[in-house]
C-alpha cells in the first residue's frame, strides 16, 4: 500500500522518530572510529543542549547506542526533555576493523586495493575484520522496528551515528539505495524527523 492510500483511507497518528547524531566530537586526527567511540567536545554539549530546546514534541523515549558521545546525548537530551532513555549496544556505528583509530591517508596508503574495491562496492563492502554497509543494516533494521512498534504514534528519539541513520532513513525510503545514504546528510545536533504510519514512512524534515 503506498502513502496516497494510506492518507485517502484515514491514516492513525504517525509515529515519529526523531534522530540526530551526538557531536561534535573530540577527534581531532579525523580517524575511522566505531566503539567505544569518542567524548563529546564542550561545543557539541552545547549544541545538544540547545537541540533540545528546539523540539516542540513529547517524547516517549530516547534511544542511543552505548559509545561515549552517544551515551552522554542521551542522558542529555532525555534530561532536558524529560524523557527515559535506554542505550542498545545493536545501535553502534559501523566496526572498522583494522581501520579502526586510522586516517582514510594512512588507510589509503596501507590498503590501496581495498580502498579501490571499497569505491566501487560502498555497501558490500567490509573493512578486514569489519562490517560492510549491509551487515550494519541486517544487525540494525530489525532492532529499529522493535522500537517504532514499542510506541506507537509516540514521539521517539534516536541519538544514532552515521551508518544506523542511513538504516533508519532507508525504513522510511526503501527506494533509497544503501549505497547512496551519503546524499542525504546528517549533521550533528541537528533533527531530522521521519514519520511511520505502519510500516510507512515518510521525510517530513531534514537536519532542522
Amino acid at each position: 500500500m503506498g502513502m496516497l492510500a494510506r492518507f485517502l483511507d484515514g491514516a492513525p497518528p504517525p509515529t515519529r522518530l526523531w534522530l540526530t547524531r551526538a557531536g561534535p566530537v573530540e577527534n581531532p586526527r579525523g580517524v575511522l572510529y566505531s566503539h567505544p567511540g569518542r567524548p563529546l567536545t564542550p561545543a557539541g554539549r552545547d549544541a545538544l543542549a540547545g537541540l533540545a530546546a528546539r523540539l516542540e514534541a513529547a517524547v516517549t523515549h530516547v534511544y542511543a547506542p552505548d559509545s561515549l558521545a552517544e551515551t552522554e546525548a542521551a542522558r542529555l537530551l532525555a534530561e532536558r526533555l524529560g524523557a527515559p532513555y535506554t542505550l542498545e549496544p545493536g545501535l553502534r556505528e559501523r566496526a572498522w576493523g583494522d581501520w579502526e583509530g586510522l586516517d582514510f591517508a594512512t588507510v589509503r596508503r596501507r590498503w590501496p586495493a581495498d580502498v579501490e574495491r571499497w569505491k566501487h562496492d560502498e555497501a558490500g563492502f567490509a573493512p578486514p575484520g569489519g562490517e560492510s554497509l549491509v551487515d550494519v543494516e541486517r544487525r540494525t533494521r530489525p532492532l529499529l522496528e522493535r522500537l517504532l512498534e514499542r510506541h506507537p504514534g509516540g514521539d521517539v528519539v534516536l541519538v544514532g551515528n552515521c551508518t544506523v541513520n542511513r538504516v533508519a532513513l532507508r525504513l522510511a525510503l526503501p527506494f533509497l539505495p544503501l549505497a547512496e545514504g551519503l546524499r542525504l546528510e546528517q549533521d550533528y545536533a541537528a533533527w531530522t524527523e521521519l514519520r511511520f504510519y505502519g510500516a510507512d514512512g515518510v521525510l517530513a524534515r531534514l537536519n532542522g
